[in-house]
């Protein structure tokens, strides 16, 4: 049985879902520390059970990607990274942002779904603000601290990121964190060891729609866009046996994950802002 069947058939109750209208409200232009990242936001029934699509993807308000769980794996996880090539974004009339990010935490940590309110993250932002102002630019977080910039790396459409997460040593009371990116394209790259107290159960490859201030914001028009070269825990990552997640933005737009490509450590995540659609590989 697919994961993402087995874990949708006993999620209940737990995370909260924000109250926020379905038009696309206009919100005041998000500085570059005013980003937020957040846990998962999965989409309830009127009963709280989290809704599942046809093909038994969860969905989720603010993620859509791939999560291996310790709920279902029972493994704990230190490490993790992956690669992709940040995606061209357009203005759609309304300001909107994309982030493409491998983190650590911010699932689920019981059967139940009670939140985890620990995720350490990086990745990239994909922001359009209006026809003559989009950024491009690399962040790490730490919740529940907002999103840190990585002014370092100058970001562009089109660069390939490759970003990693390592806990050293054996990651209990005292975990030392290496948050690494690189953009393989210009040669640019940071590095730091942080301290911060993870769950370690997940391990998330994600296309967000970030928050500020006013909640979920719009997510970017992104069109297609890749992740590669997955691993967790030193070892590539079969994504087959990984939780699908799709996208339903509150706002109004959609992002809808592929099956894991042939090596079962990449996908694709396609926009839309009319429904889910069939999303393939190239």
């Amino acid at each position: 049985m697919n994961a993402s069947n087995r874990f949708s058939s006993f999620l209940i109750g737990a995370l909260a879902i924000a109250v926020v209208g379905s038009s696309s409200p206009a919100f005041a232009r998000p500085t570059r520390v005013h980003l937020k990242n957040a846990p998962i936001i999965l989409v309830r029934d009127k009963s709280g059970n989290p809704v599942a699509s046809i093909d038994n993807q969860l969905i989720s308000e603010n993620w859509s990607g791939y999560v291996l769980s310790t709920v279902e794996t029972r493994k704990r996880y230190k490490s993790a990274s992956a690669s992709w090539v940040v995606p061209e974004v357009t203005y759609q009339g309304v300001q909107a942002i994309s982030a493409n990010w491998v983190g650590i935490g911010g699932f689920c940590k019981s059967k139940k779904c009670k939140p985890d309110k620990t995720l350490i993250q990086l990745g990239t932002y994909q922001a359009a603000f209006s026809e003559g102002d989009i950024e491009y630019f690399a962040w790490y977080e730490m919740i529940p601290a907002a999103s840190i910039p990585i002014d370092t790396i100058d970001v562009s459409p089109g660069d390939t990121m490759t970003a990693s997460l390592t806990c050293a040593g054996k990651c209990k009371n005292n975990q030392k964190w290496t948050l690494s990116i690189d953009d393989v394209t210009s040669g640019q790259s940071f590095s730091q060891v942080f301290s911060y107290k993870s769950s370690k159960l997940s391990v998330d490859w994600i296309e967000e729609a970030p928050s500020s201030g006013s909640g979920i914001l719009p997510l970017a028009d992104f069109d297609k866009t890749f992740f590669t070269a997955s691993v967790v825990n030193g070892d590539s990552a079969n994504l087959d046996d990984a939780i699908s997640l799709q996208m339903q933005n509150p706002n109004g737009q959609f992002s809808s994950v592929a099956p894991p490509d042939s090596s079962m450590d990449g996908f694709a995540a396609c926009f839309s802002d009319s429904g889910f659609v069939a999303c393939t590989d190239p």
